[in-house]
């Protein structure tokens, strides 16, 4: 068990003046926090964040993220608030805080190796500070010590969860130590049994390995010291996951593995680097193809060695790496190293041109395509990443909504979207995804995209393939529309140059196209041609997807309805007597055979004047339900006489579902009028959404055999 005067003295031997006081300020406040609380192992809660700050301190991470390691539970498992945080230990604190306890709530669903990647990706750009993601590498390490009082299943999940996503972490930040500890910790617990017989066998040969390992230290030191080099060499054992894992890769036993040995020759600078290579590969052959040189092209998350493999004494294989003090504590410990003081002196990492391009180079990798789109740690930053049902992880823009995750998915998933459900719950359209959210896109065969989605989508993919869609269903029917506007306003002659000039149109298929659009209307035809015409026009056997009821006298079939060119979005349906209609010239308006698409509904309004009791609108919206018919929206205001007026917008298929959902209504005890209201309704009140409505129209539907 760590104690907190040992964690303080050792932050003391790397940053003399850290302030003390605040680390045990921290310490108490911790304690004070957790009071109570245990481990499963039976240990106070507290054992856990001192664990914590001494890898930290190990690490010689900086006084505010020990603090961090103290406090990194608090304000998840406790009454502590980050607004307490933030006033005993300040801004700075609070935030590494809440990064530590965000990250500790996004969940791991797939084990495949690119939705790893995809998640660490989250991982990053959830934790703006590194100092974050090494807070949470510390708590998962010493997790990962204490598993063996999980239970067997608990031990599995979190195990190949740190495999798959903590150790390459650590890897990518550099912190080798840690990655190589977790990694045969996981080894203990998933695979006990081959993890017992690989030790064994270990331990067989230990103590020839141990000699071998002294003997070649001696003859490497000896020979560097002998050209005048000053060098410190150390000689280690690969660790047992390692091994494990390439006698998987390439399919051998142990007694084949030669290369159980490596050595690190830690030098004064760079030069001497190349030097002592020299000398060591005219001490021993050097094995082809086994060289690197991570000086001149250090890898991508900052990492620079030399790296050698010789055949030694006995034919025995070594690898040898080859680096100065300065890269060996950046490969120990990665970007912890950077935080450390310096002869006292507090250093800002920002300072740093190299910790700079690791903060932008927090990803290694072997792709060029992959590394040129993940290599920002800002770009990061304007990612969400959500699952799908499946547990997939799909990076989307901040601010994405559901329909930019469906043409995401695939374009047809996106084209037939019906609604989606996030983390579960039935969510609309307009809903801003969030990290970590999981969701599920409900499609039907028969839906078709809205021009109203352009409001919501965000990604340029969705933009796209809405709008593409609806020029392929448009150009031809558009042109179609256009020409027998044409033919029916001035006959089948040619419109003369000079009026496809005044009317900006190039040819005849322009002028066409633009009719058909609605950017030309039929007035400004007339004008341009000096015609007369009875209007309005007659037109029948128009493309459904040319026309659209308006939204302020909410026409349904069977309606006298005339059509109005609206730029961008072809014929809009009105009610003949609507008032935005009534005051139009008969030049400017269409009269159209509308012949709907079966089964579709359209929305339109009823108004209800019932007495003011209580039940009254359960009993309403259940008749309409009765009905089959879909609640839209709903205002209520209160009239004399204890009346009550509920105004409904309901989806309806045509005049004839309309009389009867109007029956049902006046069917209720206390209704004293049914009226269609088809004038603009506002409805300023909480909405009833239409999922209300359909919940209660299948469930009436289904106890009467789903018949009207």
């Amino acid at each position: 068990m760590s104690r907190i005067f040992e964690i303080t003295e050792q932050l003391l031997t790397y940053a003399p003046k850290a302030d003390i006081d605040r680390v045990n300020r921290a310490y108490v406040f911790a304690a004070h926090a957790h009071a109570g609380q245990t481990r499963i192992s039976g240990d106070p809660y507290i054992t856990h964040p001192l664990a914590v700050a001494a890898i930290l301190a190990s690490l010689g991470m900086d006084e505010s993220t020990l603090i961090t390691g103290l406090l990194h539970d608090t304000v998840e498992d406790t009454d502590v608030t980050l607004d307490d945080v933030a006033h005993h230990f300040g801004e700075d604190i609070a935030n590494l805080v809440d990064g530590v306890t965000k990250i500790g709530k996004i969940q791991f669903h797939s084990k495949e190796h690119k939705q790893a990647e995809n998640f660490r990706k989250m991982l990053l750009a959830t934790a703006k500070d590194p100092r974050v993601l090494i807070v949470k590498l510390a708590d998962r390490l010493h997790n990962m010590r204490t598993l063996g009082y999980m239970r067997p299943e608990k031990q599995r999940l979190i195990g190949e969860e740190t495999l798959h996503i903590y150790a390459p972490l650590a890897h990518r930040l550099g912190i080798h130590w840690i990655k190589q500890e977790m990694e045969d910790l996981v080894f203990s617990f998933l695979e006990p049994e081959a993890h017992r017989a690989l030790l064994s066998k270990l331990e067989g040969r230990l103590n020839d390995l141990n000699q071998t390992r002294a003997r070649l230290e001696g003859l490497i030191q000896e020979a560097l010291q002998r050209k005048g080099l000053h060098a410190s060499v150390q000689g280690r054992m690969k660790h047992l996951y390692s091994i494990h894992e390439k006698m998987q890769r390439k399919h051998v036993n142990f007694d084949e593995i030669f290369d159980l040995l490596a050595f690190r020759v830690i030098v004064d600078d760079m030069a001497t680097c190349y030097q002592a290579l020299g000398i060591i590969h005219s001490l021993y052959r050097p094995v082809p193809g086994r060289f690197k040189d991570y000086i001149a092209l250090p890898k991508p998350n900052g990492y620079q060695s030399l790296h050698t493999t010789v055949i030694g004494p006995e034919n025995f294989r070594i690898e040898v790496q080859i680096r100065t003090e300065a890269m060996h504590a950046y490969a120990e410990d990665g970007v912890a190293a950077h935080w450390a003081y310096k002869d006292g002196q507090g250093e800002n990492p920002e300072n740093y041109q190299w910790l700079k391009q690791l903060t932008e180079l927090l990803h290694e990798t072997e792709n060029p395509a992959e590394f040129l789109e993940s290599i920002r740690l800002d770009l990061f930053v304007q990612e969400v990443y959500v699952f799908s049902r499946d547990g997939d992880i799909f990076p989307l823009p901040r601010g994405a909504r559901p329909l930019d995750f469906a043409y995401e998915v695939h374009t047809d998933i996106g084209h037939h979207c019906i609604g989606v459900r996030i983390n579960g719950e039935v969510s609309d359209f307009s809903t801003r995804l969030r990290n970590g959210d999981q969701i599920e896109i409900m499609t039907s065969p028969d839906q078709s995209p809205s021009r109203q989605w352009l409001q919501y989508v965000k990604t340029p993919k969705a933009r796209q393939a809405i709008r593409q869609w609806f020029r392929r269903q448009q150009r031809e029917t558009t042109i179609q529309l256009g020409e027998r506007l044409l033919r029916d306003t001035i006959g089948k002659k040619e419109v003369k140059a000079q009026t496809l000039k005044r009317l900006h149109c190039s040819d005849q298929e322009d002028l066409k196209s633009k009719l058909g659009r609605g950017d030309i209307a039929i007035g400004q035809l007339l004008e341009a041609t000096e015609q007369e015409s009875a209007l309005p026009l007659k037109l029948a056997g128009l493309s459904r997807t040319m026309m659209h009821p308006a939204s302020c006298c909410h026409p349904i079939p069977g309606d006298r309805v005339v059509g109005r060119f609206h730029a961008t979005n072809g014929i809009e349906l009105h009610h003949r007597k609507c008032s935005h209609v009534l005051d139009l010239a008969d030049r400017d308006l269409i009269e159209v055979d509308w012949q709907p698409k079966p089964g579709q509904t359209f929305r339109t309004g009823i108004e209800v004047r019932a007495q003011n009791r209580r039940g009254m609108l359960a009993q309403v919206t259940r008749n309409i339900a009765t009905a089959n018919a879909g609640i839209e929206d709903l205002k209520l205001q209160q009239r004399s006489g204890r009346m009550t007026e509920l105004n409904f917008l309901v989806e309806v298929e045509d005049r004839v579902h309309l009389a009867q959902v109007i029956r049902a209504i006046r069917l209720i005890d206390g209704v004293a009028r049914v009226t269609r209201h088809n004038q603009p309704v506002s409805f300023p009140g909480k909405q009833v959404t239409r999922q209300i409505g359909e919940t209660l129209r299948d469930f009436f539907s289904r106890k009467q055999g789903g018949k009207r």
